[in-house]
């Protein structure tokens, strides 16, 4: 942990109400983007970074500072998103859900593509990578997320996903193996 998240840890521990607000602001896009990315919906996304952050402030006592803060942030949102894909596969949806009217969230979905403008400059082979990894499993779509997108090491991707080293080496080497055989698989049929 750098010593400007020592810092802000420190303050948060003592109830400052500025650094609540730093914690969210510096780690908000990463988080929705993660949440959003394992969900693949920006309302469940907002909803889990919200209980995301609520979790870390109540039990930033328990952190442990020699941890990048980053990860643990990342290790709380991916379990909250995973367990909210759960809930969604149990709960049937009724009429009045999709027509609930928004009760004002402390965060917002924030998109995690780019703008109208940067948009037109994206490279049709990311924009095939990403659309083959939304058809994968979500355990799939999670570590592919956070390798690729979030440049997290092997080790910190265990740590957030709450798996062992083993697990996320198979799984990539798997994820990697189902889109070279997808991708052939699309080719073939250009």
């Amino acid at each position: 942990m750098t010593s400007d998240e020592r810092d802000l840890v420190r303050r948060c521990l003592a109830r400052e109400e500025r650094a609540y607000r730093e914690l969210v602001r510096r780690y908000q896009t990463p988080v929705v983007n993660l949440a959003w990315r394992i969900t693949g919906n920006a309302e469940d996304a907002a909803e889990v970074a919200q209980e995301a952050f609520i979790r870390v402030l109540r039990s930033l006592h328990t952190y442990d500072p020699d941890r990048p803060l980053k990860t643990w942030l990342f290790k709380i949102a991916a379990n909250l998103a995973l367990d909210a894909i759960r809930r969604r596969k149990r709960r049937p949806v009724s009429i009045e859900d999709l027509f609930a009217e928004d009760e004002g969230r402390l965060l917002e979905a924030v998109e995690p593509g780019p703008g109208p403008d940067a948009q037109l400059m994206l490279d049709r082979s990311a924009e095939r990578f990403d659309e083959l990894v939304r058809e994968m499993p979500e355990h799939y779509q999670a570590i592919l997320y956070l390798r690729y997108r979030e440049d997290l090491a092997y080790e910190e991707i265990a740590e957030t996903l709450g798996i062992p080293l083993g697990t996320v080496k198979v799984r990539l080497h798997r994820a990697h193996g189902i889109l070279r055989r997808k991708l052939s698989a699309r080719g073939n049929r250009s």
